[in-house]
């Protein structure tokens, strides 16, 4: 299945959450919890970043939008109301509105050729960038008019997110749960900044940069030797050695947590159920 598209393309996205923060704090706001500096995002950009607990673990991992108004987090609908939840146990004072919106139109656009589709067609509704694949692509909050739908390549499910797998692209609930510590999913240079100051969970996140490492790190992985199933755990002379997580049978590639030491490109794993490859 291939992992580039060819033609202007759309996904309806069946499991994609919106949460959008206004008021005169919200940029303060989800500075002081989230991993990444929302106080130098740019109007109209957009940045990942954890949402991590006291302990630096993962109870969401967002694409933050900056819009003229708001601020717009995007991310896969596991556990979003506990997100959202949390973030509000925190106002106080603030002048922040926080909502959760589930039902707001939003389309996946990418592909070859569709800069020049978005130039033609105009759509209206937020766009915002999204970086999923490699190539570029786009959430739209708006619905397209039939024409427009008409004029674009649909995806299934399976090829989005075989794309997905092969670009390295993490889901919250799908391959980061609050289980998980933020450099345990090995995207620092996306999603955290070490020089923005303090916030919750800054402290656990802080000391695994200064002073180690984390036990296991999320990579892709050549699974078609092993053929593991989502959720499964491979392991080495009987103790574990790799947690699988998105799998894609198309293309046989995973994103797994692979223990250090083992993690880095073109490591070859014999585990007891068969040969694992580090991409």
């Amino acid at each position: 299945m291939p992992t580039v598209f060819n033609n202007p393309s759309v996904w309806k996205s069946s499991n994609i959450a919106l949460v959008t923060l206004r008021g005169e704090d919200r940029i303060n706001f989800l500075h002081n919890f989230c991993s990444n500096d929302i106080k130098k995002l740019a109007l109209h950009r957009t940045i990942e970043a954890y949402i991590p607990n006291i302990k630096g673990k993962c109870i969401g991992f967002v694409s933050v939008y900056r819009g003229n108004d708001e601020l717009i987090l995007v991310t896969n609908d596991y556990k979003t109301e506990e997100l959202v939840a949390h973030l509000d146990r925190y106002i106080i004072t603030e002048d922040v509105e926080i909502k959760l919106e589930l039902s707001r139109p939003c389309s996946l656009l990418t592909g070859n050729g569709i800069h020049e589709w978005l130039q033609r067609e105009q759509p209206t509704g937020t766009l915002i960038a999204n970086n999923w694949f490699e190539q570029d692509s786009y959430w739209l909050l708006s619905e397209l008019s039939n024409q427009q739908r008409d004029s674009l390549t649909p995806l299934s499910d399976q090829q989005v997110h075989t794309a997905r797998i092969h670009n390295g692209t993490p889901l919250y609930g799908l391959d980061i749960t609050e289980d998980n510590l933020a450099q345990e999913v090995n995207r620092d240079q996306q999603a955290i900044s070490f020089t923005k100051g303090c916030y919750l969970g800054q402290e656990p996140i802080a000391r695994i940069d200064a002073l180690g490492n984390v036990h296991w790190y999320l990579v892709r992985v050549d699974n078609q030797n092993v053929n593991a199933a989502a959720d499964s755990t491979l392991t080495l002379q009987g103790q574990p050695i790799a947690k699988i997580r998105s799998t894609s049978p198309e293309s046989g590639l995973a994103l797994a947590y692979v223990k250090r030491g083992y993690h880095e490109p073109q490591s070859i794993l014999d585990t007891d159920q068969g040969t694992l490859k580090v991409l």
